[in-house]
């Protein structure tokens, strides 16, 4: 088994995900007492999300290389950037390192090919959804990804910063979510991208007429599939 590098605290309530399925998915490939050979480096979200709202991406950018390197110096072979908006800096945190760093785009369009669908509603956080960085990556890997109007992506915004973020799952917001999906399916998705991590903490499969692609999940599945390759 090849030991994981996993940068998270982009939020912790996410990060703990990435860990439960992690462990979950090495005990039900490998059974008994197995569980994953992780590394986390769990960062200060609250100076990070300062640089986010002040555009200083190439700071932040600094901040993740460096723990990837401390990840690889301690002997992370993979390295995952446990968010997706992060992967707004990608390139710095895999220039950093001579390991493979797994990107979360790249894993969900091959999902959502593997899937049969070429068109998708992107629900994450603004940066995610009003900038290219992730929506060109997945339309490198063949998938076109609509995006909520303007309001709805403000709702959606604030039930991952104010509310998910910091642990608050309501029955409210959840619902929201899903209205908000719906009316994406409505403008010609084929199936709802979860492109925030604590978006799983909220909706889940089943909760649309359509696929829902829950990014988290998909990572960790990708990630045990190189770590546990021959």
């Amino acid at each position: 088994m090849r030991k994981i590098g996993l940068i998270g605290g982009m939020s912790w309530e996410s990060t703990a995900e990435y860990y439960r399925l992690l462990n979950q998915g090495v005990r039900d490939r490998l059974g008994g007492l197995h569980s994953a050979w992780v590394l986390v480096a769990s960062v200060d979200f609250a100076p990070i999300e300062e640089m986010q709202q002040s555009g200083d991406w190439e700071a932040s950018g600094e901040v993740l290389a460096g723990e990837a390197r401390a990840l690889r110096d301690a002997g992370a072979e993979l390295i995952m950037i446990g968010t997706n908006t992060m992967h707004k800096v990608y390139d710095q945190v895999a220039a950093a390192v001579d390991c493979p760093v797994l990107h979360l785009g790249d894993v969900t369009a091959r999902a959502v090919r593997a899937a049969g669908l070429e068109r998708i509603g992107l629900l994450a956080t603004r940066y995610t959804m009003e900038q290219d960085f992730y929506r060109q990556r997945l339309a490198d890997g063949g998938v076109e990804s609509l995006i909520p109007d303007e309001a709805d992506r403000e709702q959606v915004q604030r039930i991952i910063y104010d509310e998910l973020c910091v642990g608050v799952v309501t029955e409210e917001s959840r619902e929201l979510l899903i209205a908000i999906g719906e009316r994406l399916v409505g403008r010609g998705a084929r199936g709802i991208v979860l492109g925030c991590t604590e978006l799983e903490l909220s909706v889940r499969i089943g909760d649309l007429d359509v696929p829902v692609f829950p990014t988290t999940a998909l990572h960790c599945q990708a990630a045990l599939d190189a770590a546990l390759a021959p």
